[in-house]
């Protein structure tokens, strides 16, 4: 376990007073476990280098991590693919209060704030006098109903007192609080920054790859590039011109083609008639229930029987699971 988290079975509360936060995992494999928050950063996650392992098939490798900001602690998702849930609402970042319900992936877990006493008893007994049969005994009476009386006075004037202390103390954590999300905002909107850079990087990279194939006339490579671009932005306008540009250009080759066999099988040149239906099956090998796959399947069996080949002796792709079918 690492040292930013203590782990304790069973609830269990630490030895040493003391006042602590932890998080108690109330589903799943780990119920019943109780982390102890000692460090400024804990990461959870399924992977084998966080803090706080989570045995859950729908959590990722490093899913969130929980931040200590002076006296606050705040929770982030850190990208994961099925969030995280604070009181069943998802969020991107979220404060931890007492008492709130976290759920990672599959995994529900409790925040709490522990404070722990010292291990000794403290017996109070309570000594009520007895009743003093001595009738020159009950003057003492009005003393303490006196005393009584002058308690109550000064509690009223202390209470004016603590009103004011309470407001100022309301004052000061209204501004602390303000001053952690300032912290908060500040360091999600670098971090937001540094992820729109990450983001653009790795659509550029897979744009770029969409292009090499629509180059190299690998049109379905290219189509999946271009789509898989438009997933991770949506309104990239060369994304969706190249996937548009892409299809059009699979489109008017298998046209041509189909065009050049029929003009080969009219001069009774059935072999290049076939070879020309080949390179319509190798641009739809990803597609086989395309209809113009299905056609060119039934056009080479028709010039089969023309030639007195064995239905099917035709072979457009000696290597189906290689890429140097494409």
């Amino acid at each position: 376990m690492s040292k930013n988290v203590l782990m304790l079975k069973n609830f269990e509360a630490p030895k040493i007073e003391g006042v602590y936060f932890r998080l108690m995992c109330l589903t799943g494999q780990s119920k019943g476990e109780a982390y102890i928050l000692n460090g400024q950063r804990i990461l959870l996650g399924r992977g084998d280098h966080v803090d706080i392992k989570i045995n859950d098939i729908k959590s990722s490798r490093e899913h969130a991590e929980i931040v200590k900001v002076g006296s606050d602690y705040f929770i982030t998702d850190l990208g994961s693919q099925n969030g995280i849930l604070v009181n069943n609402e998802k969020v991107k970042q979220s404060p931890l209060k007492e008492g709130d319900r976290v759920v990672v992936g599959q995994t529900v877990y409790k925040f709490t704030r522990l404070d722990v006493k010292k291990g000794t008893e403290t017996n109070i007994q309570f000594n009520l006098p007895k009743e003093d049969k001595n009738p020159k005994k009950k003057s003492n009476v009005g003393i303490v109903l006196f005393g009584l009386f002058s308690l109550i006075v000064l509690s009223f004037l202390m209470q004016d007192n603590s009103s004011v202390s309470t407001d100022e103390s309301k004052r000061q954590t209204q501004l602390r609080t303000k001053n952690v999300s300032d912290d908060i905002a500040n360091a999600l909107k670098k971090r937001q920054v540094k992820d729109d850079k990450n983001q653009k990087f790795k659509i550029n990279a897979i744009f770029q790859r969409g292009l090499r194939e629509y180059r190299e006339k690998n049109y379905f490579r290219a189509i999946n590039e271009f789509n898989l671009a438009l997933i991770l932005n949506p309104n990239d306008p060369l994304a969706e011109f190249y996937l548009r540009k892409t299809k059009e250009e699979l489109d008017r080759v298998i046209a041509e083609d189909f065009i050049k066999a029929k003009r080969d099988e009219e001069g009774l040149r059935y072999p290049n008639a076939i070879m020309t239906y080949c390179s319509v099956i190798r641009l739809l090998i990803k597609q086989p229930l395309d209809p113009r796959y299905i056609n060119a399947e039934e056009e080479i069996k028709k010039l089969e029987s023309k030639l007195g080949m064995d239905v099917g002796e035709t072979h457009c792709i000696k290597k189906p699971d290689s890429d140097q079918s494409f």
